[in-house]
Order: C-alpha cells, then structure tokens, then sequence
C-alpha cells in the first residue's frame, strides 16, 4: 500500500517514534486483555460526572466520580508519585463500580541511561490479573528506537510486541512483530520516504499474518 501525506505529519510521526516520552501512557495491550466488563462507565445516556485534581509535594492526585440517571455510581482513584532523583513515576489507579467491586492497575515507569521501562499490573473485580512489561531503548547516534514488550495474561499465556523503527537519510522504516497468545503473529513493515521539494511523503506498508497452528489431533 502506497500513500501520500503532507510532511509536518511525517515529521510528527518520526518525532513520536525515534523520541517518544518518557511518560507517554501505553496500556493498549493490557486494555485489550481486559474481561469484559472491566471498563464500564456507565457514561451512556444521561449523567454528571465530577472531577477533583489535586496537586501533592511529589505528584498529584485524581478523583473522578460519574453517576448515572438511576443514582448508579461508578467511581475512579488516581494517585501519581514522580520521584525525579532515582527517575521513577508511580501510578497507582482504583476503579469502584456501582456494586462496590474494585480493579487496580498500577504503572511503575523508570528512566534508564537510553530509554524507559515500564511494568503495568491489572486486576479486574473477580482478581484475576494481567502484567504488561515494556523497555524502549533509543540509540541516538544510530537512529533506532526499540520497543520490547510482554504482556502476561490470566492463563499464563503472553502477547509479545517487538518494534524497532530506524532513521534514513529521507525518512524512516519500522517493523513490528506481534505473537499472540495463539501462537499466530503479525508481522508490519513500514518504509516511509519524504520529497523536501513537493513536501510530500511516501508510505508503503506490508503486513503479514500467520494464522495461530492448527490443535493436536
């Protein structure tokens, strides 16, 4: 797939991919391993919602509180601790639903010498509980930003994620593999090229699927 878009988007995107920032949220995966169920905020049709943010010595602190045309209440805690000599941000947050359940999930980021890692802890109102580990490493001087994630579900099984993106001379390439719990994977290949003089950028995308092996006879 072959496509044009104007240059400040592309500068944009290879900022984000080659940079990034150390505290950019990246729950994605963890989100899509949730239960069903887990993310209910009863935001659809009529309701108030409040919000009190509040700044602490080392951090900050967020309470939201949503209740729906029936009284219902669905309430979510937030607590951020930055803890900026030993370069480590903690985010713990609390979820209560109408019926007092609770689910926790806790971010602990931490700077290294050429990049990050991250370790995420979910764990939905019935206990069960899903961990997301994730390193990125940026190498300057070569023009390569990589990312390396695991994420453990319930069951034992994980979802791995490897993802390098690489500068050139007139652009960037990245690729990303992705192995599924099923043993299927994912494999995307981006070659992005930008023209200085018509200010335009050229994006051919492959993806590759390799569907999970067939079960034991």
């Amino acid at each position: 797939m072959t496509r044009k878009q104007p240059l400040s988007r592309l500068t944009f995107a290879v900022a984000l991919a080659l940079g990034g920032s150390l505290f950019l949220s990246s729950f994605d995966a963890i989100a899509r391993e949730r239960p069903a169920g887990a993310n209910r905020t009863m935001q659809r049709g009529d309701h108030t919602r409040q919000t009190v943010r509040t700044r602490t010595e080392n951090g900050r602190t967020r309470s939201d509180t949503v209740t729906n045309s029936q009284g219902q209440t669905v309430k979510r805690d937030a607590i951020v601790v930055n803890d900026r000599d030993a370069g480590v941000r903690t985010r713990d947050v609390t979820k209560t639903g109408p019926n007092g359940n609770t689910a926790t999930r806790q971010d602990v980021t931490t700077r290294t010498e050429n990049g990050y890692t991250r370790d995420s802890t979910f764990t939905n109102a019935h206990g069960k509980t899903v961990t997301r580990e994730a390193e990125v490493v940026r190498e300057k001087d070569a023009g390569t930003r990589s990312r390396d994630v695991v994420t453990t579900l319930p069951d034992g099984r994980t979802r791995t994620v490897s993802d390098v993106t690489q500068r050139t001379d007139d652009g960037y390439t990245r690729n990303t593999l992705v192995t599924n719990p099923n043993g299927g994977t994912l494999q995307r290949d981006v070659t992005a090229t930008v023209d200085k003089e018509t200010k335009s950028v050229t994006k051919d995308v492959s993806v590759d699927r390799t569907p999970p092996p067939a079960p034991a006879p």
